[in-house]
Parts: structure tokens; sequence; C-alpha cells
């Protein structure tokens, strides 16, 4: 195999883009036929036919005109540089009045054919146009551009949606030779982004290419390393969602004796769970894997529905008749919520307190204990609503920060 000079075909893609044709058109004629006369496009266009063809690739990208996660679908719109050097169609530019170029039809000569390999198409994703021309300059050196709009497919973890990293590849194969008869190399380590415009949904990090093989046959890659952009995301997906758990969790803040709360708390579900389908709609459509974001918003759904579970049941307590006795279960739920045993455990400070001021402090108890008034149905609901405020707000604060420090993480 041939050793692969880079030098040389990056040397021949500046001249190139620098000279004119020169001569006139009578010698341009004469040497255009000349140069056909006798060509074979099915052979490749090497004299000593035992070496490998070298075939070399850029991509300038223009513009990421599509990326869609639901379809696993990449549109990309770029520019396609290919470059080789035909030892058939050379010539003296002396001879020819100093014409330094030739265009010549692609249908005429001999040219790599290549395809990519990961299209969406149904046809297989050949470069090329049977309009396109290819330049040739005075040595041999054939360059090809192909511009078109590339639909590819792109391998999607949307697991830290909408905070995800993708990597979609263009795979470009040469499927007519073997790796024996024809090798290709990516131009430069990078893809060309001169003329790129950014696209409003995904941001371009970097760019890398590479070569593989494909059983016998070589294989050129050009891969994008995006990342989504969330801010559309989280201001009209995230903060209304969060807008809404807050203001369900204020249902715990209004009087019992109101009559709306629980009217309250089922609207807040309601427009939770709508405004959670229209979310939905937002969200990439496959199981596997499964986003973060999607048992959020499951989660939030179901704290939602357990608010409006504990209101109608504080409620019911809240209305209970006060001459019916409360249950020693509530009474002993009670003490633990207003940290009862805590404040008897205090009292064991009496051991290290003087005769007269254990005393003065018995005294002070029993005056406490019969000015305490006794549990109520009403207090008892109403203990509950200020722990199940800090609970469930508490809960949904919790969750948000637990999903962005896996999410940013």
């Amino acid at each position: 195999m041939e050793v692969f000079d880079v030098n040389f075909f990056l040397t021949s893609f500046i001249v190139l883009q620098g000279q004119c044709s020169g001569g006139t058109f009578t010698e341009y004629n004469n040497l255009y036929n000349t140069a056909l006369t006798g060509y074979n496009k099915d052979g490749r266009p090497l004299q000593d036919q035992n070496h490998v063809m070298i075939v070399v690739l850029d991509f300038s990208l223009l513009t990421i005109a599509d990326l869609d996660d639901a379809s696993s679908k990449l549109v990309t719109v770029g520019l396609f540089t290919i470059l080789w050097r035909d030892e058939v169609i050379t010539w003296n530019q002396s001879l020819y009045e100093n014409t330094k170029e030739l265009h010549i039809d692609e249908s005429l000569v001999w040219k790599p054919s290549m395809a990519l390999i990961n299209t969406m198409s149904i046809n297989v994703g050949l470069l090329g146009f049977k309009q396109s021309k290819i330049e040739y300059s005075s040595d041999g050196v054939a360059f090809w551009h192909i511009a078109d709009r590339y639909q590819t497919t792109c391998d999607f973890d949307t697991t830290y949606f909408p905070f995800d990293k993708q990597t979609c590849e263009l795979k470009i194969v040469a499927w007519d030779y073997t790796i024996q008869g024809l090798f290709i190399y990516p131009l430069k380590p990078t893809v060309d982004l001169t003329y790129f415009s950014e696209n409003g949904a995904w941001e371009l990090v970097s760019t890398e290419t590479r070569s593989e093989y494909l059983a016998y046959y070589s294989v050129v890659v050009f891969s994008l390393n995006l990342k989504r952009r969330p801010l559309y995301f989280v201001i009209y997906r995230l903060i209304p969602v969060f807008t809404m758990l807050f203001l369900n969790t204020l249902v715990f803040i209004l009087p019992s004796d109101s009559g709306e709360r629980v009217g309250y708390a089922i609207n807040c579900l309601l427009a939770l769970a709508v405004f959670l389908t229209l979310v939905s709609e937002g969200l990439p459509g496959d199981s596997e894997p499964m986003p973060v974001i999607g048992y959020v918003l499951t989660v939030y759904l179901i704290i939602s529905a357990i608010i409006c579970v504990l209101t109608i049941f504080i409620l019911r307590l809240h209305h209970k008749e006060e001459n019916k006795e409360i249950p020693p279960s509530f009474r002993k739920m009670y003490n633990i919520l207003t940290c009862a045993t805590c404040k008897k455990r205090s009292r064991t400070v009496e051991a290290y307190l003087s005769t007269t001021d254990s005393e003065n402090v018995e005294e002070n108890d029993k005056h406490k204990k019969s000015s305490v008034l006794p549990l109520t149905w009403k207090k008892l609901s109403s203990r509950l609503d200020f722990i199940c405020f800090i609970s469930s707000l508490s809960s949904v604060i919790t969750v948000g920060v637990v999903y962005f420090v896996i999410v940013m993480s």
C-alpha cells in the first residue's frame, strides 16, 4: 500500500482554489478532447494497477437543518470535497497555452463511488449528481464538490433531556473497491465550519473525523458533538410545572371553613394534568432510555394527587363533632407532631435544681397543665395542615433539586 501524503493533497487543494484556467477556448477544447480520447471510466486511473488509489474527503458543514429525536433523524446541509490523483488526465500546460485546469462532467470520467451508510432515504445514499463537474489540474489532481441536503440516522440518548448531549455521525463508505484497491481518508481532523450557521435548538460543541473499516471496505466518519439548548423547555415547560405545584401546596393555608379547599386542590390537579399532557408532546417518544424528566413529572403528578387526598382527609377531621371523643391514636400522632415528648424530656433538669426550685417548677407545671386547652378536632386538623404544607413544599423542592443535580452532573 502506498504511503498516504496529506500534505500533497492539501497543497493541491489550496493551489486549485486560487488559479484560473488560462489559455484560449480553442486550446481548452483541444485539451478536453485529448484527455477523454481513449479514456476508460470503469478502470482506476493508475498507471500501475498494483497500487492503491488514495482518495481524500473533506466535509464543510453549512447548517443543521433538523435534528428529530422522535424519528432519530439528522438533517444537515453541507459540502463534500473529494480529492484524488488521476494519472491518466495529465498534460503539459505549455502545450495548451498555459491551460491550467479542466472541468469534466462526472459521468464521463472515473470517480470514487461513495455512499452514506446511515442514510434515512429509501435508496442508497450515493454521493454526487449527474450534472456536477470534476475539476482537474495539469498534474492530475481531481477536485470534486458535492453539495446536498443529507438525511442520516442518529442514535439518541435522552436520559438527561433537555440537558442532553448527542453525537451524530455521517459515515461514508467506498463500496466499489475493497481496501486493496481504494482507501479513503479525512483531509482534516475536524469538520470545516467556516460557513456554518448556528441552529436555534442545538449547539455544535465540537467535531471530529476518523477512518474506519467495514468488513473489507474503507469508511470515513464525520462526527458532530451536539448539545441541546434547554432554555426554551425550562421557561415554557419546567417553570410552569413548578409554579403549579407550588400553588397546589398553598391549599393547606386556606381556611378550612372557606369551603374552597377541595375545589382549589382538584382544579390544581386538573390544570397540572392537562399541562403535563401538553408537555409530553415535546418529550422524546422512546422508552429506552427513559428520560429522567419523565419520572420527575410523574412524581409531581402523584404529589398533586396526594395533596388532594390529604385535603379531603383533613377537612373531614375538621368538621367532626366536637363532643365526639378523639381516638388515642390521633392523640399520640398530635403529641408527636407537636413534639410533646421532647418537652417532657427537657424537664429532667429538675435533678440539678435545688429543693426550693424544684417545688417552684412543680407548681408552675401544674399551673400550665391546668391552663392548657384540651385537644379538639380543629386543633388536630390545624396541626395537620401545617405539617402537610411543609412536607408537600419540601417534597416539590427536593424532587426538583435532585433532578437538576442528576442532569447537570
